[in-house]
């Protein structure tokens, strides 16, 4: 996935440039409310989606602006150091000194592909109260037995299954998986659908996907296929030598699509070719080795 990254960074540049007396530690923060929430091109719900920021995730706020309704929309910064607006009623901000959410003491972090929070440690009495996708850490205090109670980012208290996650102790570092275990957990996803921005088990794009495998496989990369290919840190691969873990590069012209290979000739991705869901292709298909533009490889 290409979208404007580039031009985001650089907003953000022109923003803090006319704003000395911010800097990109004393921004304005605040952390996500609400499971899946849009981050848009412009503040509209109109608009193209540019990527998505998941529940508990702590943002810098880069502008605030109202919308023709009245609405307050956010420019925002995702710890990725990706950029887009937001609506207001997703996040709720910080107070002077207050702590980030789950940054320190007992935290769950979510390894189930989605897990449902309770108001009530039972399935049956009510609906869930929200729902948190794989890769999101909440704050959990008292636990025993398959239950353990969460607090929300909104301060609301909740019950989770505590075999929907991993307890830990914030803060933490992901462990680094292997080729093996990478394609392991890539296979988790397929049949998900695409979507255009995605970055969840909802809907997926191709740069979204990658991204989020190489996050829970203890490897941090940017967010877009073009920036994951050239600033990511990644080892160039030449062609014919691709194995698992690695990630292949696509476009007519520029980079615009993504995968993971999961053994030397196959890859998993994120597409709309043929179906639009996560699903297997062949590298040496002929469709593929005419868009193809390279391997990328983690240190």
């Amino acid at each position: 996935m290409k979208k404007m990254g580039s031009f985001l960074f650089l907003s953000s540049f022109i923003f803090l440039l006319f704003n000395p007396g911010l800097t990109q530690e004393n921004l304005p923060s605040g952390v996500v409310l609400n499971s899946v929430e849009n981050m848009y091109s412009h503040p509209s719900s109109e608009v193209d989606v540019v990527s998505q920021a998941l529940i508990g995730t702590t943002i810098k706020i880069l502008k605030t602006q109202n919308d023709k309704a009245g609405a307050t929309w956010y420019y925002i910064e995702t710890p990725d150091t990706y950029h887009g607006w937001i609506e207001g009623r997703a996040i709720r901000l910080y107070k002077p000194g207050e702590k980030s959410y789950a940054s320190e003491g007992q935290v769950i972090e979510i390894t189930s592909l989605m897990a449902y929070i309770y108001a009530s440690p039972d399935v049956t009495k009510q609906k869930p109260l929200t729902m948190a996708p794989i890769s999101t850490v909440l704050e959990i205090g008292k636990y025993e037995g398959r239950w353990g109670e969460v607090t929300l980012p909104s301060g609301q208290k909740g019950y989770i299954q505590v075999g929907d996650g991993q307890i830990k102790q914030a803060p933490f570092k992901r462990p680094r998986l292997s080729p093996e275990e990478m394609v392991a957990l890539a296979k988790r996803f397929l049949g998900l659908p695409y979507f255009w921005g995605g970055t969840s088990p909802l809907g997926l794009d191709c740069s979204g996907y990658v991204q989020l495998i190489y996050r829970l496989s203890g490897l941090e990369i940017l967010r877009d296929a073009d920036i994951q290919f050239t600033q990511s840190g990644l080892l160039e691969v030449p062609k014919g030598q691709e194995r698992a873990g690695d990630l292949v590069f696509f476009g007519q012209k520029g980079i615009s699509h993504v995968g993971m290979m999961i053994n030397e000739r196959e890859f998993i991705n994120a597409t709309t070719h043929e179906k639009p869901i996560v699903q297997i292709g062949n590298l040496y298909d002929e469709y593929w080795q005419k868009i193809y533009q390279g391997c990328r490889r983690p240190k």
